[in-house]
């Protein structure tokens, strides 16, 4: 059934079927030596694959990928050359076999590490070619904790290993000078109604570095990274977080932090990478917003609703405080046409209580109940090759930026001008429409 739903490449992970122990045995060759189930890999296909699954010595100790004949099979092959064994060598490969369809390329960092593991202990105590009564004990174990928890613990003796099957991400989208980075959750606080990251389990020190904390969570959680700014993250991170407030760009982060920009979008797109941060367009009053469907869950859900209004009014002396209504109908007048500042002008008239509208801006950007439209210039007619303009605001040569393709804040970020600058040139051109998406 599975085989008509699913096919390879379609980027669902399935569940680890079989973990086999495969080895060279000095006289009957390439062998299956232990497999939890018994017998899910059947002693033909094995026969069929061996030269895989043990093979040659110039890739030993690289992770491999093998689909045939309905199953994915992944493996680390070791060697292990020594005099006492009778061929002067040991050749054995641990094997996670997945359904033929399944993405499996996140165990490969644990395969490895349980490769290299059980070398360790074949070159102290002869654990694996000795034929370990516990090996399939141990097979059961890790099969049954990483289907269900993701993570298993195995001890063996005095020695006590921690695996963990992190979800590998593509790859996030390349940060712009445009672009605003906003913790999501605030240094050393998680963010308001998400719950805190736990502690670490035992196989993550307490000092171990943020990127691997990080990672040792499953990135596909709901929950919030905590960020400590004395954590020992590399020194530009830890110089450019003091600046990730939620209203500063990256150009702007830069220029503040005196670190080459390069810089600062490697470590901020490396902060999206583990959930850490996420960006957002830079919050103006003269930009506009529109509430998305999203929006409906403030009316039902009341830890929604606790956290937006502790979170607007955090650092606020006001001795009223604002209702849920205050906040849902500011939200609601947010539309296309209309700017925050209007809207802002329009609430404040009739406002029984003050409260910031930029964080609220910003919350609601976080739980996607509004979304930024963003200005899109468009040159109608294409400026001449030596084109140059008489302003003296004005950068040669901005009118060719004006594809479409670029909007405003970029524009102003590459062309080093304000947004009143722009919005002049935008002005007294008619050959320039502006497209708002």
């Amino acid at each position: 059934m599975m085989e008509t739903r699913y096919y390879e490449g379609c980027g669902r992970e399935g569940p680890i079927r079989c973990i086999f122990l495969g080895e060279f045995h000095p006289v009957a060759g390439p062998k299956i030596a232990c497999q939890f189930p018994e017998d899910y890999i059947s002693k033909e296909v094995f026969d069929s694959i061996s030269a895989f699954i043990i093979p040659k010595p110039q890739i030993q100790r690289c992770t491999m990928t093998i689909n045939a004949l309905g199953h994915k099979i992944v493996g680390y092959p070791i060697r292990i050359d020594s005099s006492r064994y009778e061929r002067n060598a040991y050749l054995f490969n641990l094997c996670f076999v997945c359904d033929s369809w399944s993405k499996t390329v996140q165990y490969e960092p644990v395969v490895k590490k349980l490769g290299e593991h059980l070398t360790i202990m074949e070159e102290e105590t002869r654990f694996v070619s000795s034929g370990a009564t516990r090996l399939p004990t141990l097979l059961a174990h890790l099969l049954h904790d990483l289907n269900t928890h993701r993570k298993s613990t195995l001890v063996e003796g005095d020695t006590v290993m921690h695996l963990k099957v992190v979800e590998v991400r593509a790859d996030p989208a390349p940060v712009h000078d445009h672009d605003v980075p906003v913790l999501v959750a605030s240094v050393g606080t998680p963010r308001p109604g998400a719950p805190g990251r736990r502690a670490p389990g035992r196989g993550v020190p307490a000092r171990a570095s943020p990127a691997r904390r990080a990672q040792e969570q499953h990135l596909d959680s709901d929950g919030p990274v905590d960020v400590d700014i004395n954590d020992d993250w590399d020194l530009t991170t830890r110089q450019i977080l003091p600046h990730i407030t939620g209203y500063n760009h990256v150009s702007k982060i830069a220029a503040d932090t005196n670190v080459e920009k390069t810089l600062v979008k490697s470590c901020i797109q490396n902060l999206v990478y583990y959930g850490v941060v996420t960006l957002i367009p830079v919050i103006k009053f003269t930009n506009m917003y529109r509430a998305t469907p999203n929006l409906s869950r403030l009316f039902s859900d009341k830890e929604l609703q606790k956290s937006c209004l502790a979170f607007i009014t955090k650092g606020s002396d006001s001795k009223e405080k604002p209702t849920i209504s205050d906040v849902l109908e500011m939200l609601c007048a947010l539309q296309q046409g209309t700017t925050l500042r209007a809207v802002c002008e329009r609430h404040a008239a009739g406002a029984r209580a003050a409260f910031d509208v930029r964080r609220l801006v910003l919350y609601a950007q976080l739980h996607g109940l509004i979304k930024c439209l963003k200005r899109f210039p468009v040159y109608i007619r294409t400026p001449s090759r030596g084109a140059t303009f008489g302003r003296g605001g004005e950068a040669p040569g901005i009118r060719r930026l004006f594809t479409g393709r670029h909007c405003a804040d970029e524009i102003c970020c590459l062309a080093r001008i304000d947004l009143p600058t722009l919005d002049q040139i935008i002005e007294d051109d008619p050959n320039v429409a502006v497209i708002w998406r």
